[in-house]
C-alpha cells in the first residue's frame, strides 16, 4: 500500500512539474512590426484583422509573416471601452507604412513563452499559468503581452489553434 501512494505521489508530482516546464523564458530580437491601432472591445479584433490585412496587402508591405495583437492592458484593469491594443505583423526595418498603418519596433530581450493549444475564446485562461510562473521565478513583466497566430481558424478546428504567449520580462 505504500509503495502505491508513493507511486501515485510521484506521478503527481511529475505532472505537475511537466506542466511547470511549459512556459520558458527565452531571448528575444529585436523586430520592427506594422500595426493598427484598436480601442475597446476585443470583439472588434476580427473586423481590425480584415482591415490591417487588406491595408498592409496593399501598401506591399511584404509576404505574411504571422500575425500578432498586442495588448497594453486588460480586462478588469480598466473598462472595456478603454481596453487597448494592436493588431500588426513584421517587416524590415527600412519599410515606411502609411496611415492608417503605423510602425514600431518590438524591443524586450527576454520573454516568457508559452504555446497554447485550442480555441481563441480560452486563450485568456493560459495568462493565469504565464503570469504565475513569471512571479513565481523572480521575474517582472517588462512590456505588453503579445499573441502570434500560427494557423488559419478558417482551416484549423479550434481546438487544434496554436497561439504563442510571448510576454516581456526582467529580473525582480
Amino acid at each position: 500500500m505504500k509503495k502505491e501512494a508513493l507511486l501515485i505521489l510521484f506521478v503527481f508530482a511529475f505532472v505537475a512539474f511537466a506542466a511547470g516546464q511549459d512556459v520558458q523564458i527565452k531571448d528575444q530580437k529585436a523586430f520592427f512590426y506594422a500595426y493598427l491601432e484598436g480601442t475597446g472591445s476585443y470583439s472588434q479584433i476580427s473586423a481590425k484583422i480584415g482591415e490591417f490585412m487588406g491595408e498592409f496587402f496593399g501598401q506591399g508591405l511584404g509576404p505574411f509573416s504571422g500575425l500578432m495583437a498586442l495588448y497594453f492592458n486588460a480586462p478588469g484593469e480598466v473598462p472595456e471601452a478603454e481596453l487597448k491594443w494592436r493588431i500588426g505583423m513584421p517587416i524590415g526595418k527600412e519599410a515606411e507604412p502609411a496611415a492608417p498603418l503605423r510602425k514600431d519596433v518590438f524591443d524586450f530581450p527576454k520573454v516568457a513563452f508559452y504555446l497554447y493549444v485550442g480555441p481563441y475564446e480560452k486563450v485568456g485562461e493560459a495568462y493565469g499559468k504565464v503570469m504565475g510562473y513569471i512571479e513565481q521565478n523572480g521575474w517582472k513583466i517588462a512590456g505588453p503581452p503579445m499573441e502570434t497566430y500560427l494557423n488559419n481558424p478558417m482551416s484549423v478546428p479550434p481546438e487544434k489553434l496554436e497561439t504563442e504567449i510571448i510576454v516581456p520580462v526582467e529580473k525582480k
